[in-house]
């Protein structure tokens, strides 16, 4: 377990390569000299965490890939099993670093959380005991699924990038609704 001086050093560095990939919207475009000054550490403080800019950003997506593991792993030890739970438990996790997320959308980097999180919504709606309405043939579920998870997807891309006006939880009590309505003309 990481120290609490380790931890702190990280989300500094973070915070600082989140902000410079914002204003330069090109990870090649950055440097360790700004991600230290910005962060107000020593370079040698940045080496003893990472090795380079690029691993910066790989830690970042796999810390979100790990917390999307394990809302993903609570939501399928669940008893409840439906989309709605699992929408509400992402927005939840979405707000703890809302700032952060939005710094790192409004670059081209977070191709990698997108298809992450794309792989964990299918992985949910495909296991969820109340979305019955979906087609049984295989290929159109598939499809049926992706255009689901591409919608959910992407309004929260849009969200961080400030292309939406609503909250989170405005997002998600919509995205809830339209699961539901489309249940309810499906019986």
């Amino acid at each position: 377990m990481e120290n609490r001086n380790v931890r702190k050093s990280k989300k500094a560095i973070q915070k600082a390569f989140a902000e410079l990939l914002s204003e330069k919207n090109d990870i090649n475009k950055i440097t360790v000299k700004e991600i230290v000054e910005r962060a107000d550490i020593s370079k040698s403080t940045f080496y003893s965490h990472y090795e380079d800019i690029y691993s910066v950003s790989e830690e970042f997506e796999d810390e979100i890939t790990t917390l999307l593991n394990y809302l993903l792993e609570d939501y399928l030890k669940s008893h409840t099993l439906d989309y709605p739970t699992y929408i509400k438990k992402l927005i939840e996790l979405l707000k703890r670093n809302e700032d952060l997320y939005k710094k790192i959308f409004l670059s081209d980097l977070p191709l990698r959380f997108i298809s992450n999180l794309k792989d964990k919504c299918n992985e949910v709606i495909s296991k969820d005991v109340h979305i019955n309405f979906l087609s049984n043939d295989k290929n159109k579920r598939k499809a049926e699924i992706d255009f689901i998870t591409n919608g959910t997807i992407h309004l929260f891309v849009d969200y961080f990038k400030g292309k939406i006006p609503q909250t989170l939880d405005e997002i998600g009590e919509g995205i809830i609704s339209v699961i539901n309505r489309i249940y309810q003309l499906k019986q």
